[in-house]
């Protein structure tokens, strides 16, 4: 009885084990269609992800005084409001971001780089100034970046490359500029100006100088220093004597500032006029350079508003009126003035300095310049400068 017994649970044990199995099975081929479904969508929704935040453009182009302005274009999520994006630099100046079709977007920055609210947009362009890619130390510059694609750097006018960290895709000159493209990852490229002594270095120091001069001399204050000084260079210069023109050249340019300091806060009938120029002109050089730092240090990564154009009436002034009016205009004058009326009249000073490739300080004269001859007007706009052409008044005969 007790080994009968002992079959009997055995039986009704082997029973109840496989109906549970069954069960098991059962459930799970009828969870399995889902969990598959479900394991696909989170691949694929990862891989629109990476594809959407992956940039497909992006540019540095590097300013004559160390700024670089960067460019990248990238593709976002069309469904989501909003984005955020990584920029390269801790401090950004002109932040301008615009959609596929060219509509500016608001943004604001955060500790994980600049949210962007996309409204819609499929595509999304960056458009920025920093001065923190681009290093000195002597003579020699650097250029230092970690990008995640591959990516173009264009090198100022009158430069020559002394090294690389990293092998280029291509490299060519573009209007005498070096334009070199490299794979995505990390990479230096040490670069230095012009050998003193070319025609090229001696041309660029003879202009910086007399637009330094000029500017001086539109102040009402006269430069006999400076200006011989400027003679003697040109006259270096068509004798074939350029590293003796280049250096004459910056003798003008800084007898100019020397001259400027004099007239501004040395009475006339001071006695020991050469000593004191010099004492003036140092000092004013330290102080310069001690506020230079003291910005550079305080720049922060501060939300830069989306500039707006105004809208208005305005109707802008015909560009070959202002040249026959304005004869006196030179030639990179006529070509900022011409690239102004293309844009319908009226650009941002960071659009001037993108098209035409020039430091901060030199494409501030050169506006400045034009509002003295009264050929544009500057307004501040979201703390960008707009650039306006006004209508050039006929002299009176």
């Amino acid at each position: 009885m007790y080994r009968k017994t002992l079959v009997i649970q055995a039986e009704v044990q082997a029973e109840a084990m496989l109906f549970v199995r069954i069960t098991y099975i059962l459930t799970i081929m009828l969870k399995a269609p889902i969990i598959a479904t479900c394991l696909f969508l989170l691949a694929f929704s990862s891989c629109i992800q990476y594809a959407l935040s992956s940039s497909k453009v992006l540019e540095f182009t590097i300013y004559a005084d160390g700024t670089t302005h960067v460019f990248y274009q990238t593709d976002v999520d069309p469904q989501s409001p909003d984005a955020v994006l990584d920029l390269y630099g801790n401090t950004t100046d002109n932040l301008v971001i615009r959609d596929q079709n060219g509509t500016l977007l608001s943004s604001k920055m955060s500790a994980n780089g600049v949210d962007v609210e996309t409204l819609g947009a499929s595509t999304v362009k960056v458009d920025y100034d920093t001065p923190d890619l681009v290093s000195k130390s002597g003579k020699t510059w650097t250029f230092h970046v970690n990008s995640p694609v591959d990516y173009s750097v264009l090198l100022p006018a009158n430069t020559v490359m002394v090294g690389m960290s990293a092998t280029p895709l291509n490299l060519q000159v573009v209007n005498d500029q070096s334009l070199i493209s490299f794979p995505s990852g990390s990479a230096d490229v040490n670069y230095i100006f012009g050998i003193l002594g070319t025609s090229q270095t001696a041309t660029r120091a003879i202009q910086s100088a007399r637009d330094f001069i000029n500017t001086v001399n539109s102040e009402n204050i006269k430069t006999p220093l400076a200006s011989q000084k400027l003679d003697d260079a040109n006259t270096a210069f068509n004798q074939g004597r350029y590293s003796d023109s280049e250096e004459l050249a910056n003798d003008a340019k800084n007898l100019a500032v020397q001259e400027q300091q004099a007239a501004l806060s040395i009475p006339k009938s001071s006695g020991d006029y050469g000593t004191t120029l010099i004492l003036v002109a140092g000092g004013a050089a330290a102080a310069g350079t001690t506020v230079f730092i003291i910005l550079r240090r305080n720049r922060t990564a501060k939300e830069m508003p989306i500039p707006q154009i105004p809208s208005s009436n305005y109707v802008p002034p015909d560009k070959e009126t202002i040249f026959r009016l304005k004869p006196e205009l030179r030639q990179d004058d006529k070509d900022i003035v011409a690239f102004i009326s293309e844009k319908g009249g009226r650009v941002f000073e960071s659009e001037l300095r993108k098209k035409f490739l020039l430091p901060r300080t030199t494409m501030w004269r050169a506006v400045k310049r034009l509002e003295r001859g009264g050929v544009v007007e500057i307004e501040k706009v979201d703390q960008q400068n707009l650039i306006k052409l006004q209508k050039v008044e006929e002299n009176p005969q």
